[in-house]
């Protein structure tokens, strides 16, 4: 079977958590990148690392250079195959899709041939160690990684400081924090003004809604729904989880440690993987779950969570600009669960102040 040449992917300079969309032509010694300014460079296939992409429905990265190096993600992983077809011995190195089923079976035989010391090495695993390593990092060292984490998502972004927008928008974000008793970090909302469709939870508390996000909200309800949903990420460490799960073992190490010395290089490892992973489907059924009884507590109709996730579930990307959907993936098995808990229509919830000018307040950002 003849694969295509041409792909799509995501392109990171090592010095940027902002993606640039390249065009990628597969060819005999390497990828040629195709970039919007209308450059190219290409990547020998010898020069490259390939990162993730060895499991079913993984989206495919390479790394060039040492340290934090460029990154490449390519969203489909049929690229493997037609990386192997053209590129023959030359990408050799790489994982080969076909020898999955091969690659189980002789794993399956060496773990029961082996000693009980690999049984628990294929059942508890590197990964399956992420849960205990994530409780074990001190909060301190989270919250100022946190911290770092935000300042390199939206370095060199302008962010939104309109007073009436930064009110209701904090207006919304404590009333959903006072109904929590005990809460371990401060939250901090900042709007980015960007036209993605987008919010993110970093580590210790500090959250990021872009102002394609915000502008998509009916109401204040459906921006405290998202808002819900990414304070639970971070109460229940989801966001130090999936971080710890994908970088490397010196981030780890210095986490464990409370060594701060290298803290801006660990938050662009940090940030390129919470803008490019997605969180497990456990932890977002999590997530939406305990969003949703935040959002009872504190009096907020939950209702405008299921609108605002539903809404985002039947829009289309234009030029990749939607990434909620792509971090936060809303299936109908999801939003079937979200309308399953929702209470009687008798059941009253108090309005927003705002909430008659929300479709002003919303544009302030402009």
């Amino acid at each position: 079977m003849a694969y295509p040449t041409k792909w799509k992917g995501s392109y990171y300079d090592g010095q940027s958590v902002v993606p640039q969309y390249v065009t990628i032509t597969i060819s005999g010694v390497g990828l040629i990148l195709h970039f919007a300014d209308h450059t190219t460079t290409t990547w020998n296939y010898h020069d490259l690392r390939q990162t993730q992409g060895r499991y079913s429905g993984e989206e495919v990265r390479f790394e060039r250079g040492t340290g934090i190096g460029e990154t490449l993600v390519i969203p489909s992983p049929k690229i493997l195959l037609a990386i192997h077809e053209h590129g023959g011995s030359h990408a050799s190195h790489f994982h080969h899709p076909r020898t999955r089923h091969t690659r189980v079976y002789w794993t399956v035989l060496a773990a029961l041939a082996s000693i009980p010391i690999v049984y628990g090495i294929f059942t508890w695993g590197i990964p399956s160690l992420a849960q205990p390593i994530t409780a074990a990092i001190p909060l301190s060292w989270e919250i100022q990684l946190g911290q770092y984490v935000q300042q390199e998502v939206t370095d060199g972004k302008p962010v939104c400081d309109n007073p009436k927008l930064i009110h209701a928008v904090d207006s919304i974000m404590t009333s959903l924090t006072r109904s929590t008793d005990h809460l371990p970090y401060q939250f901090q909302v900042t709007v980015v003004d960007s036209p993605l469709v987008n919010a993110m939870a970093a580590p210790g508390g500090y959250v990021m809604v872009f102002r394609g996000l915000l502008q998509d909200t009916a109401s204040p309800e459906e921006l405290a729904g998202v808002l819900a949903h990414e304070i639970q990420h971070v109460l229940l460490r989801h966001t130090m989880h999936l971080i710890v799960r994908h970088v490397s073992m010196a981030f780890v190490i210095a986490a464990l440690s409370g060594d701060a010395s290298g803290m801006v290089a660990y938050a662009l490892q940090a940030a390129q993987t919470l803008q490019t992973l997605s969180y497990s489907r456990e932890a977002e059924d999590q997530a939406d779950e305990q969003g949703f009884r935040l959002l009872q507590r504190s009096g907020i109709n939950p209702e405008g969570m299921v609108t605002f996730f539903a809404k985002l579930g039947k829009e289309q990307p234009a030029n990749d600009v939607l990434r909620y959907l792509s971090t936060h993936p809303a299936t109908q098995d999801r939003l079937a669960h979200l309308k399953s808990l929702l209470p009687p229509a008798s059941v009253t919830y108090r309005a927003f102040p705002f909430h008659a000018e929300w479709s002003e307040i919303n544009t302030y950002c402009n």
